[in-house]
């Protein structure tokens, strides 16, 4: 048998057999590649999508600023102080009065302002991601009271509410922390100054769009 005959075998009908090894191995390396695709797309799905690049800047910020967080922005938009009423004030009467405030504490009212910049996915929030700091040594008033519930902000959302919290009332230094999940380090906003914000501060957002 000559060379040319030996890659054309013939059938027993008579006719040239087809040579199916080079279309196995392109349907294998099609079912690889497919594999390797979806071993890809689990992974992506799993870590989910590269977090923005936010800049870092020095703290603490102040009252009246855009602060950028892992998934966007918080701001303290104003803070209001209400001093507590005094029994004869109050003819007397303390019990039973809701969000009463004795007279040796003040209460701190904050707007704050929760900001979702992130294009594809919902951020999840709590009211107790925020704590009052107090006097020199920073000594924390977890309880709070808010005018909204945890939730879910959804992507390009917003969400203004307001925050109290009950201080002594000696004149000392007030912060508000927040608790963002994907930091470190609490954001720590001082309430006795007015920040701005950097040009810059959201670019890592913008590049997403």
């Amino acid at each position: 048998m000559s060379p040319r005959d030996t890659n054309v075998r013939m059938t027993a009908a008579g006719r040239p057999a087809v040579n199916r090894l080079p279309l196995i191995a392109l349907v294998l390396s099609v079912v690889a590649l497919a594999a390797a695709g979806v071993t890809i797309g689990i992974g992506l799905i799993q870590r989910g999508a590269p977090a923005p690049t936010v800049p870092v800047l020095k703290g603490p910020f102040g009252v009246s600023q855009d602060i950028p967080t892992s998934f966007g922005a918080v701001a303290i938009d104003n803070v209001e102080k209400v001093n507590g009423l005094t029994a004869k004030a109050l003819s007397g009467v303390t019990h039973g009065i809701s969000n009463y405030v004795p007279p040796n504490k003040t209460q701190v009212q904050a707007s704050v302002t929760l900001t979702n910049l992130l294009d594809d996915r919902s951020q999840a929030y709590t009211p107790t991601q925020f704590r009052l700091l107090v006097g020199k040594k920073r000594k924390p008033v977890t309880e709070v009271r808010a005018s909204f519930r945890p939730g879910r902000l959804q992507p390009g959302a917003s969400l203004t509410g307001q925050l109290k919290f009950i201080a002594p009332r000696n004149g000392s230094r007030l912060w508000i922390e927040f608790n963002d999940p994907k930091r470190s380090e609490p954001v720590l906003i001082d309430l006795g100054k007015t920040g701005r914000t950097p040009d810059n501060a959201f670019d890592g957002f913008h590049k997403q769009h």
